[in-house]
């Protein structure tokens, strides 16, 4: 929001002249005497870091001014005071600054009110400009303040820069938050499938092994058994996690290869040639990064348990 000059601020100490110098024509004062101000608003102003100044709402002459707007306008005291207001080489555009002023004098403040000025030899700027009868005190005078548009425009921009860069913070904040609850959920999930598989599914395996049955039955019992201990151990996350283009055939025919299980015997159990799991073997080996290497495929399958 703009900023407004503050009218009184009891804790500012004012000087306690209690009068002002009368000027006729081109004012020759001193720095102090161009800075000395009336109690109240001007006693603010007088102190404050804001550049401001007072002009009388008839002849629009410069009545005072504080070292704020010296500094700003870049103007000695005595080439100040007594001085038009819109015949100082500071506005680029003295016709707008007059009739800012004149309706300022009619009852109808500016606030914040975009104008040109000088910066330098050839070049300008925007500043914005504040004019208010003194409020409480003589109306026939009006207390102007400029801020520059430039700087408040970078310091809106920090503060947007700032407000953003917190909701990068939090939002990258609640992404770690439901990163962390997702692993924690995978987990428990996870846990909850070892338990009902070594609860409610190795034991009955277990049962029916002991129940008659011919060498195929309990051939394919074993491998149901050995795949639901792989399932609830490391073997199949790693393999899937490292190796995701393998195919479910060559899943099973590595899970076989890791057990022990000679070709002949795969291909028994699968219901595939023996040429056909010697062609899934070589694949394995392949994809696995196993094919220039002198590396065992059982060993490299055992060694992801």
């Amino acid at each position: 929001m703009p900023v407004r000059i503050p009218k009184s601020n009891p804790q500012v100490k004012v000087r306690a002249s209690g009068t002002t110098r009368k000027t006729t024509g081109r004012a020759k004062a001193s720095a102090p005497a161009v800075l000395e101000m009336a109690s109240g608003a001007l006693g603010v102003l007088a102190h404050a870091s804001l550049p401001a100044f007072l002009v009388s709402a008839s002849g629009r002459t410069v009545l005072s001014a504080n070292r704020a707007f010296l500094a700003f306008s870049g103007m000695a005291p005595e080439n100040c005071l007594g001085r038009p207001v819109d015949d100082m080489p500071l506005w680029k555009d003295p016709e707008s600054l007059g009739r800012i002023l004149d309706l300022a004098a009619q009852g109808q403040p500016a606030e914040n009110v975009e104008i040109t000025v000088a910066n330098g030899k050839d070049s300008s700027k925007t500043v914005l400009l504040t004019a208010d009868p003194l409020p409480g005190e003589d109306p026939s005078r009006l207390l102007c303040s400029v801020i520059d548009a430039s700087k408040l425009s970078l310091a809106s921009k920090d503060v947007d820069l700032e407000v953003r860069a917190r909701e990068l913070t939090e939002t990258s904040e609640a992404l770690r938050l439901l990163l962390t609850q997702t692993r924690e959920d995978a987990k428990r999930l996870e846990q909850r499938i070892v338990a009902n598989v070594e609860d409610l599914v190795l034991p009955y395996l277990q049962r029916m092994k002991e129940t008659p049955l011919d060498m195929d039955q309990r051939v394919y019992l074993s491998v149901v058994e050995s795949n639901l201990t792989e399932l609830i151990s490391p073997f199949m996350r790693q393999l899937g996690n490292r190796h995701a283009n393998l195919t479910p055939r060559e899943i099973e025919v590595a899970n076989l290869v890791r057990m022990g299980t000679t070709s002949k015997e795969i291909a028994r159990l699968l219901k595939i040639s023996k040429r056909a799991v010697e062609f899934h073997r070589d694949s394995l080996r392949n994809k696995l990064g196993l094919k220039k290497t002198k590396q065992n495929l059982r060993a490299y399958l055992s060694s992801l348990s």
